[in-house]
């Protein structure tokens, strides 16, 4: 008989603010989350990425690399297709978030993704790729098969979008011998009327080994309604994922939290797609 299929639930925006990266701390330690990802722009990061090494050893710490800090995402966005941004600006500026998430947490990023998917973008992309390959991370791919089940989602537009714009990356990483998941899970408006409960029953439902779930769980403070719109959600995902209904869910579904790691030997065994970027 089968066993359960293994995914990787990451919460993004560790260090946004200081309430957020508390609540992703809270959940790793009572094993809800098995990847983080960090966004080393803010000053607090120097004080909360230290308390993430005791959890190096049974979760996938990444860097959530960030451009949008102090652009509009709609202004790198533009820039990004057209194909205006300096290519060496935006390696530079990613391995210094690089050496600084190494340097405050001890050790170099398990994984590269990007804050609001920046990391798709032509001139980023080949950066990320390039730097991955370098400190031995893997990369964070939002490919999923575009069809009727990524209708049933929640924000099935953003969905096909960003596995339409992933297709460049995975290129680069199977190229490159960059390992990537398997598949991904997790968008959202954040304006859904329905439960958290309820969109991410649809969200892990039929997940493959080897995925990706992406979820924003945090508290608020006055640092996150300083730089985020998003509060309410946070708190309302965080009450889930520490809940009971949480732990019943991922089980009626099937799966198992893992690191990327540990999937990626399941989903080899099982022959699913998207996995041969892992070797």
């Amino acid at each position: 008989m089968a066993g359960p299929r293994k995914i990787v639930l990451c919460a993004d925006d560790y260090g946004l603010s200081p309430a957020v990266s508390r609540a992703i701390r809270e959940l790793l330690e009572r094993a809800r989350l098995s990847a983080t990802s960090c966004m080393v722009v803010f000053p607090e990061f120097a004080e909360d990425g230290p308390l993430l090494r005791s959890y190096l050893d049974r979760a996938d710490i990444g860097l959530h690399f960030t451009l949008t800090a102090e652009r509009r995402l709609s202004s790198v966005l533009v820039s990004g297709w057209l194909r205006r941004l300096d290519p060496e600006d935006i390696r530079a500026e990613l391995v210094r978030q690089v050496d600084t998430f190494a340097s405050v947490v001890g050790t170099p990023p398990a994984y590269i993704d990007g804050h609001q998917h920046v990391h798709l973008l032509p001139a980023v992309r080949e950066g990320v790729i390039e730097v991955a390959q370098r400190i031995g991370a893997y990369v964070r791919l939002t490919r999923e098969p575009i069809g009727f089940e990524m209708l049933q989602r929640p924000a099935s537009l953003d969905s096909a979008y960003l596995s339409w714009a992933a297709h460049p990356l995975e290129r680069l990483a199977k190229r490159y011998g960059v390992p990537t998941n398997c598949g991904f899970r997790g968008a959202r408006s954040f304006k859904e009327k329905r439960s958290f409960r309820d969109l991410f029953r649809s969200m892990i439902s039929g997940a493959a080994n080897g995925s990706i779930v992406m979820c924003h769980p945090g508290h608020v403070d006055d640092a996150l309604r300083a730089r985020d719109p998003i509060h309410r959600q946070r708190q309302e995902e965080f009450t889930y994922l520490a809940s009971d209904g949480f732990v019943h869910d991922i089980q009626q579904a099937g799966l198992q939290l893992a690191t990327l790691s540990e999937a990626v030997v399941t989903s080899a065994s099982d022959h699913l797609p998207f996995s041969t970027a892992v070797a």
